[in-house]
């Protein structure tokens, strides 16, 4: 019940701060020349995988940013990107701080939020993001924070998120 209503308000919020329809054209990986990945960093394979990703994209001279959602901080843990955590979102979900600030007014070419359910902080970076082209692995119905949506079996196998994000975006 919480839960809803904290998604209700932030639904309701971004509903007023979405900006007009925009037409984004398709751009593909090679094409890229900026990349910003959100993902739920709480599984720490699952880092491990995104950030090898993350490199890989930056051998082929992209630049990537990295932001990361951890619902509680681990002390004495040092992460090796940037993230969010419960302390830097308001009540109903609306990240607020410098890093948060940063993803939503860089002109990224890609912003790709690998979270596949519904994160409120995650889905408001997306939606007010103003990237050329916004791709994400959330199937919700109501959800219109992406340009592409891409629906995998395996949504917890980050490796195959990953090899269909590179196999239609070729």
């Amino acid at each position: 019940m919480w839960y809803q209503l904290k998604h209700k308000i932030l639904q309701w919020y971004l509903l007023l701060k979405k900006k007009k329809q925009q037409f984004h054209t398709p751009i593909s990986l090679t094409d890229a020349k900026s990349v910003g990945i959100l993902f739920n960093a709480s599984d720490i394979k699952m880092n491990d995988v995104i950030v090898e990703f993350a490199k890989r994209m930056k051998s082929e001279r992209k630049d990537v940013q990295l932001l990361g959602y951890i619902p509680k901080r681990e002390f004495g843990f040092q992460y090796p990107f940037p993230y969010i955590s419960n302390k830097d979102i308001t009540w109903y979900g609306k990240p607020g701080g410098g890093t948060t600030g940063f993803f939503t007014k860089s002109p990224f070419d890609l912003l790709i939020n690998f979270c596949d359910t519904n994160l409120l902080p995650l889905e408001y970076i997306s939606a007010t993001s103003v990237a050329k082209f916004r791709i994400g692995f959330n199937k919700e119905i109501d959800n219109s924070n992406y340009d592409l949506i891409l629906i995998s079996n395996e949504k917890s196998n980050i490796s195959k998120l990953i090899s269909n994000l590179e196999c239609y975006l070729k």
